[in-house]
């Protein structure tokens, strides 16, 4: 990543990033005080995402605006990234709207260049399916990781969603474990 890069571009491009997005323009479209992305995911679906950029708050008026946009585009959904705080209202009426919200405690550094951090993915039902066969248990019954997660964040992790994790074992190798998005 660039180190010109506002905060808030630095984690629109870890979300893109990790969350195998492709966008339609090499730079993102710039507008008054936010900048514009139009994405594409896996599928080919249109996601429209917000970068507001310098606002310490960021109001419900941000968020309306966002979904009118998806709206009108026929967009899949909507994600806004800022780096101020959200309104209560803002936070609040988000979800029943379909629109995203970024926390601004996300980190702005790749945290999985560090040495630390396993490899971490979103588990796909069919693979899915297998390791409740394999070890004979329901998602649920896997230990936890919240959706308010930075790793569960970044990767766009749903509750309900299954993360698998591979790190390096000196004795095992290679040892997976997975954990259940609450």
């Amino acid at each position: 990543m660039s180190k010109n890069l506002s905060l808030e571009e630095k984690r629109a491009q870890l979300i893109i990033k990790y969350r195998n997005l492709t966008s339609e323009t090499e730079k993102p479209v710039s507008e008054e005080d936010r900048l514009v992305y139009r994405l594409h995911d896996k599928k080919n679906q249109l996601i429209i995402m917000h970068a507001v950029l310098g606002q310490k708050t960021i109001g419900i008026s941000y968020v309306r605006e966002l979904k009118e946009m998806v709206e009108k585009e026929g967009a899949s959904r909507g994600i806004l990234v800022g780096d101020g705080k959200y309104t209560y209202s803002a936070r609040s009426s988000a979800e029943e709207l379909g629109i995203e919200l970024i926390p601004p405690t996300l980190p702005t550094f790749d945290i999985f260049e560090h040495a630390l951090v396993p490899r971490h993915e979103i588990v796909s039902e069919e693979e899915l399916s297998e390791v409740n066969k394999k070890y004979h248990a329901e998602p649920f019954q896997f230990p936890w990781i919240k959706v308010n997660d930075p790793i569960a964040i970044i990767l766009g992790a749903k509750r309900g969603d299954v993360v698998k994790i591979t790190q390096k074992s000196e004795t095992a190798g290679t040892a997976i474990s997975y954990r259940y998005v609450v």
